[in-house]
């Protein structure tokens, strides 16, 4: 594009050092500096806007064609110059500009888009660790609390060994009580019976001594002494 632009502004920039023919008159003269005149105007509004404005208002290829305009009509060999310079940079202002725009403004958008997710990240990341030192205090709370049961785990199992062991020597004493009061209630039987006997053996020998006493005093009655 800029090839074609260059040899287009090649030949207006020939036709316009070339000598004019005889005849051309006055008016057209003056009319063509007027015009002159009007392209440059309005090719210094353009170049007092940007390039972005200049491209929102799809004002660029109206660039391009005022500027061939002013280089086919100029005189000036030094403005003739610069603009020439100037037009394969138009032509890729023409090229990379609106591309530009549609980059940036996709830009925008994408960081306009990663600046929300960034805030609302931030606000997951803030509401997190709020969890996550909930989860840790309760972490730790139920950590102690399990350290204390373990101690008293410990304490009533250390409590239960010693009742056991206690119970042990009174299941052990219980049964050597036992054992002894059998034995004391079976030599208490056997000394009753072994007394009930002797009793008894006194009854009937106090009954046989009784009796014997009767017969011999009715033996002495009989010899009637």
């Amino acid at each position: 594009m800029s090839s074609k632009l260059l040899q287009e502004l090649s030949t207006m920039t020939n036709k316009c050092n070339s000598p004019s023919p005889d005849g051309i008159s006055s008016s057209n003269a003056n009319h063509g500096s007027a015009l002159m005149q009007q392209h440059r105007k309005e090719l210094v509004g353009f170049l007092g806007m940007s390039l972005e404005a200049i491209c929102q208002t799809k004002s660029l290829d109206e660039v391009e064609s005022i500027v061939l305009k002013v280089v086919e009509h100029s005189t000036d060999p030094v403005e003739t110059t610069i603009l020439i310079a100037q037009v394969s940079r138009l032509a890729e202002f023409i090229e990379i500009i609106p591309c530009s725009l549609s980059t940036i403004e996709t830009g925008c958008g994408v960081e306009s888009s990663v600046s929300q997710m960034t805030k609302d990240m931030k606000a997951r990341l803030v509401h997190r660790k709020r969890k996550l030192s909930c989860l840790k205090e309760e972490l730790s709370r139920l950590g102690d609390e399990g350290m204390k049961l373990e101690v008293k785990i410990q304490q009533l199992s250390a409590r239960k060994a010693e009742l056991i062991g206690k119970r042990n020597l009174i299941v052990v004493e219980l049964e050597k009580a036992n054992e002894e009061a059998s034995k004391e209630l079976e030599d208490f039987t056997k000394q009753c019976d072994e007394d009930k006997l002797k009793i008894d053996g006194r009854l009937k020998a106090k009954e046989r001594v009784a009796q014997s006493n009767a017969s011999w005093k009715l033996f002495k009655e009989n010899l009637g002494w």
